[in-house]
């Protein structure tokens, strides 16, 4: 089977159009045609059908669509190594976060990266810890930034803790509470919370966290996931309070000023982890980007945030 038409099979469903296909892969639209009946007489089965908004994929056409686009993905990727060697790269780290640290000191660490002219093209993406660490196992990943909790370890991943962290209670500087020496137990009870999925991800909501600190019958208001934006822009308006990992919430890439609360209670750890494959223990690059990050955390630990 012809790799090539498999990946212009891949072209035509997501276009939804031989025509546009065509135009996409720089091929005459009876060559793309020829190719499809050459696809099918291999398959011996239609692999397109028509319909009344351009043209869709029978079973088998979906399938091998599929492959086509993993194809296609391969020979870009292939690409992308030959265009970073000819630029005189030493090569790439696929790395990926979460959303708190996307918002918080990854901004200013990828800005420290180019302005030292590292020589290693970069590819940073942004999920929830747990599906990354999926992708991490399937080799989409290089490196996952996330936290170091003992239910994601597995054998196939190691880790090491990049920076100690804990969980905080934060209010904007508008809230009440905010200008108290210390909260107690009933200040928070009678608090109204926003919840973030990056606290979910730790397998620990807010409510969770607050009764383990002795805080029950708190009253959260919205749970948010995959992205911090909404949960902080409420929590600035002085109305809500937040549970959010202490350090990168001192760190966080927004200018309106938010507090951390002064309460009498031990805090649940939230450690942040450079996970990476067994395989991939000993790659020079990793190591070296452990480096660069531990050094440019020392340095964020070592100065007053503005």
């Amino acid at each position: 089977m012809e790799p090539r038409y498999l990946r212009q099979l891949a072209e035509i469903v997501e276009l939804g159009s031989l025509s546009r296909a065509a135009e996409a892969l720089h091929l005459t639209q009876p060559t793309l045609s020829r190719n499809m009946k050459s696809l099918e007489a291999q398959v011996g089965a239609p692999l397109l059908k028509r319909g009344r908004y351009g043209v869709a994929p029978t079973v088998i056409g979906a399938a091998l669509a599929r492959q086509g686009r993993l194809i296609r993905d391969a020979m870009d990727q292939a690409e992308g190594e030959v265009e970073r060697w000819r630029q005189g790269q030493d090569g790439k780290l696929r790395i990926a976060v979460g959303a708190m640290l996307a918002r918080s000191i990854m901004p200013g660490f990828v800005s420290h990266i180019l302005r030292s002219k590292w020589n290693v093209g970069l590819r940073v993406s942004v999920d929830g810890a747990e599906r990354l660490l999926d992708r991490l196992r399937r080799d989409e990943l290089d490196i996952v930034l996330a936290p170091g909790l003992r239910h994601f370890a597995a054998d196939d991943l190691i880790h090491d803790v990049m920076f100690e962290d804990h969980i905080g209670l934060f209010a904007s500087e508008k809230h009440p509470l905010a200008q108290r020496r210390e909260v107690s137990v009933a200040d928070l009870a009678a608090a109204t919370w926003t919840t973030v999925g990056v606290l979910s991800g730790a397998r620990d909501t807010t409510r969770e966290i607050l009764s383990r600190i002795g805080v029950d019958g708190a009253r959260t208001v919205i749970e948010f996931s995959g992205d911090i934006s909404i949960a902080l822009t409420l929590v600035s308006s002085g109305n809500y309070l937040m549970a959010a990992p202490s350090f990168l919430m001192r760190h966080i890439d927004d200018p309106r000023r938010f507090v951390e609360l002064r309460f009498k209670a031990e805090m649940p750890r939230r450690d942040v982890a450079m996970w990476r494959r067994q395989d991939m223990k000993d790659h020079p690059l990793i190591d070296e980007f452990k480096a660069r990050f531990e050094t440019y955390v020392r340095g964020l630990a070592d100065s007053k945030p503005d």
